[in-house]
């Protein structure tokens, strides 16, 4: 990969390293790879495991390099399980050498062990929810036996990321909701590069049927069943189309109104999405592809008013937000956007799609990674650098850089940075 120096006036070749923790289903995060990897044709791929049908379409003829870790049988079912050691396993990722490291993280990857010089990129999709803001969800499934194990796991794990995320040159996130909640959890500034979406290859039908459509991985974080129970109390059509671990106990829940439709080919995708009366989304996602897919074809969505959809969902002109996640919440939505759905406009909902391209994505995240590149060079955090690679005088506090005030200032500290994250080194 070719880099112009601006300061030096030349061309120096850069190898470039792309890593995502796992490629076993197609998600939002795995298309974000795949649009990376366009940006850099040359860069190595690593991951600790890879399964052909969790890979995007433009990595199908890129070379993946996975862990030993990979050979083992079902690991689809215990990758989760493996959490005690994730710093282990990918510490053992070798990247020396790379000049440029950009990580694809809803985990810990970012913990990746690179050289002083190297430049590295973090594309944070979340900080990793048992961690976190799920934390009590994940502790109060276990059994009583597992949970002190989990409480001194993920404490370990808590304090290990944090460290982590204090190396990264500069994070940039896909939505404003996980920019807060970097600088929540990490302390650290973000560039927001909103998820890519292929937007414009959407169309708008000229016929509409008479069904709520349901897209994504069956799992249950994403709240399926919600859109199952709202449906069958109100008989009306949902067409569901994904896999998952789910599938069976939805199934199991569900009246005669309700389809699955399994995966289904890019064509007849399509169609559902520009035929469909609207799209039910009922996760909390820290941003949401499908929600700007089912747009891009003109056709509103119904949405869990929480996280990334906040920034995608305009209500009463993309779609509706429902306030709980609760069937009774769900179903007064979906009441309320029948009353109302004449007034949604296919070629406004469309346009607000075609915001979130991934050629938007593409330039706005090629030209944070120069400026972190930059930031490197000069040894000054990326914050400290302009676009147009001039140093900035006024500097916002980072936190590799702070200082306590001194003398009458000192009264005025407001401990704007807590002192449990001030770390001593």
């Amino acid at each position: 990969m070719i880099y112009f120096e601006k300061a030096t006036g030349g061309l120096r070749d850069m190898r470039v390293a792309i890593v995502h923790p796992w490629f076993l289903a197609l998600g939002g995060a795995e298309q974000s790879v795949g649009i990376v990897a366009e940006l850099y044709p040359e860069a190595d791929i690593f991951t600790l495991f890879c399964e052909k049908s969790g890979l995007p379409p433009q990595l199908a003829n890129r070379k993946v390099i996975s862990s030993k870790w990979n050979n083992l049988p079902g690991k689809y079912h215990f990758y989760r399980h493996l959490l005690p050691i994730y710093p282990m396993l990918f510490e053992a990722i070798d990247l020396r050498g790379y000049d440029l490291v950009l990580s694809s993280d809803s985990c810990v990857i970012k913990g990746v062990l690179l050289d002083d010089e190297t430049t590295h990129v973090c594309f944070c999709h979340s900080p990793m929810r048992c961690l976190y803001d799920q934390y009590r969800e994940y502790l109060e499934a276990l059994p009583w036996l597992a949970r002190p194990i989990f409480k001194l796991v993920t404490r370990h794990l808590r304090m290990w990321d944090y460290i982590a995320a204090q190396r990264v040159t500069g994070f940039a996130t896909n939505s404003q909701y996980i920019s807060q909640r970097v600088r929540t959890h990490y302390g650290l500034e973000s560039e927001v590069v909103y998820a890519p979406v292929e937007a414009n290859s959407g169309y708008i039908d000229a016929q509409t049927e008479d069904y709520y459509l349901s897209v994504g991985r069956l799992v249950a974080s994403k709240r399926v069943d919600l859109l199952i129970h709202a449906c069958n109390r109100l008989g009306r059509r949902l067409i569901i189309v994904g896999r998952g671990r789910e599938l069976r106990n939805l199934k199991r829940i569900a009246g005669p109104t309700i389809e699955f439709a399994d995966r289904v080919p890019t064509a007849q995708l399509a169609s559902l999405y520009a035929r469909c009366k609207a799209l039910l989304f009922a996760a909390k996602e820290d941003f949401g592809i499908v929600p700007l897919e089912c747009q891009s074809y003109g056709r509103p969505v119904i949405a869990y008013g929480r996280g990334g959809v906040l920034e995608t969902v305009i209500p009463h002109v993309t779609g509706l937000h429902f306030e709980e996640q609760t069937t009774e919440s769900l179903v007064g939505a979906i009441l309320c956007f029948e009353s109302e759905q004449e007034r949604y406009d296919p070629v406004r909902i469309q346009s607000n799609a075609r915001s979130f391209d991934a050629s938007k994505f593409k330039q706005r995240f090629s030209t944070f990674v120069d400026l972190c590149i930059e930031a490197k060079r000069r040894g000054l955090p990326w914050t400290a650098i302009s676009r147009s690679g001039h140093e900035l005088t006024d500097v916002s506090v980072n936190r590799r850089q702070v200082s306590l005030p001194r003398g009458a200032a000192a009264k005025k500290w407001d401990s704007a940075i807590p002192m449990d994250q001030l770390w001593v080194e």
